[in-house]
């Protein structure tokens, strides 16, 4: 019996601009653009494949999973 892999596609890159879904407490959900500024990798905390995002405005990089994201500008 063949066993299969769950391969998730996941079209987000180094360099792409982006816009995240930020979830602030004081501030409730908003967004805010950032760039890629790395690859995908595997979060133990978090249990799901994450990426660090710069934001710009709040000069803070971000650990951002898929859902967080939309894809503005590709870099590639």
């Amino acid at each position: 019996m063949k066993t299969m892999k769950n391969k998730t596609s996941y079209p987000i890159g180094q360099g792409d601009l982006v816009k995240v879904k930020v979830f602030a407490s004081s501030m409730g959900p908003h967004e805010r653009r950032g760039i890629v500024i790395s690859k995908k990798f595997d979060d133990e905390n978090m249990m799901f494949p994450c990426i660090d995002v710069y934001i710009f405005g709040l000069n803070d990089k971000h650990r951002c999973m898929s859902h967080q994201l939309e894809i503005l500008s590709s870099a590639s």
